[in-house]
C-alpha cells in the first residue's frame, strides 16, 4: 500500500496498488501532496503526521517545538499541555518567590548604600533626606521592584500570566509584611499598593519571557 500526505495538515490518502497519483492534486485543505510508500515506517492509519501544531487564535500552523505562535503570539495548546506534563499543578513557586525577593532586598540594600554612601548617617525619616536622593531612591527602588517579580516568575516557570502574576506579586505581599511589622498599617497598605503593583507587572513580564525563550 502506498499513500499521498499533504504536507499542511498532514492528512493520508491511500492509493491502489502500483499507482503513485490519483486525480487529487492537492489535499482538500490545499496542500501539496507528497507520495509515500509507508505512514513514517508504521501501519497504522493516523490522520495525521506531520508535527505542526496548529494555533487555536488564528489557525497558523507552527513548528514542532514552538511554545506560542509565530503570527499572533498565543499559547499553543500543544506548549501547554506539554509542560503541564513536565509541571503539573504549577501554581506559586515558593523558590522563585524567595530569589526575587532576596534580590530585591539585596539590590535595596545596594543602592541605598550607593546613594548615600557608608560613612554618611542614613536617615530615618524621608523628611531628612534631600529631595533629589529621595527620588533617585525611589525610581531605582521602583525598577528593582520589576525586576524582582520579572525573577520569581521566570525561575518560577509561569507560563501562563495568572500565575506569573500571583509569583510576581508575592514579592511585593511580602515586602508589604515586612514593612507592616515596622511601620504599620498605613505603611503596609502603601507598600502592597505600589510594589505590589510594580512586582506584578515584573510577572507579566516574566511570564512574557518565559513563553518567548
Amino acid at each position: 500500500m502506498s499513500y499521498l500526505i499533504c504536507e499542511e495538515c498532514g492528512k493520508y490518502y491511500e492509493l491502489d496498488e502500483g499507482k503513485s497519483s490519483f486525480s487529487y492534486e492537492k489535499c482538500e485543505c490545499g496542500g501539496k501532496l507528497t507520495y509515500k510508500d509507508t505512514l513514517n515506517g508504521k501501519n497504522s492509519k493516523v490522520p495525521f503526521l506531520n508535527s505542526k501544531v496548529a494555533c487555536s487564535n488564528c489557525g497558523v500552523k507552527n513548528p514542532e517545538g514552538s511554545k506560542v505562535c509565530n503570527s499572533c503570539g498565543n499559547l499553543l495548546i500543544g506548549a501547554e499541555s506539554r509542560k503541564n506534563k513536565k509541571n503539573p499543578g504549577r501554581g506559586i513557586s515558593w523558590l522563585g518567590v524567595a530569589i526575587g525577593f532576596g534580590f530585591l532586598m539585596i539590590s535595596t540594600l545596594l543602592s541605598v548604600l550607593a546613594i548615600f554612601g557608608t560613612d554618611f548617617p542614613i536617615p530615618q525619616k524621608p523628611e531628612e533626606i534631600p529631595y533629589n536622593l529621595l527620588m533617585a531612591f525611589g525610581i531605582i527602588t521602583m525598577i528593582f521592584a520589576v525586576i524582582s517579580g520579572l525573577i520569581a516568575s521566570y525561575i518560577g516557570g509561569s507560563i501562563n500570566f495568572k500565575n506569573g502574576m500571583l509569583n510576581g506579586g508575592l514579592v511585593g505581599v511580602i515586602l508589604g509584611v515586612v514593612v507592616g511589622i515596622t511601620g504599620g498599617s498605613m505603611a503596609f497598605i502603601g507598600v502592597i499598593l505600589i510594589f505590589g503593583s510594580l512586582s506584578v507587572l515584573g510577572g507579566i513580564v516574566g511570564t512574557y519571557l518565559k513563553r518567548r525563550l
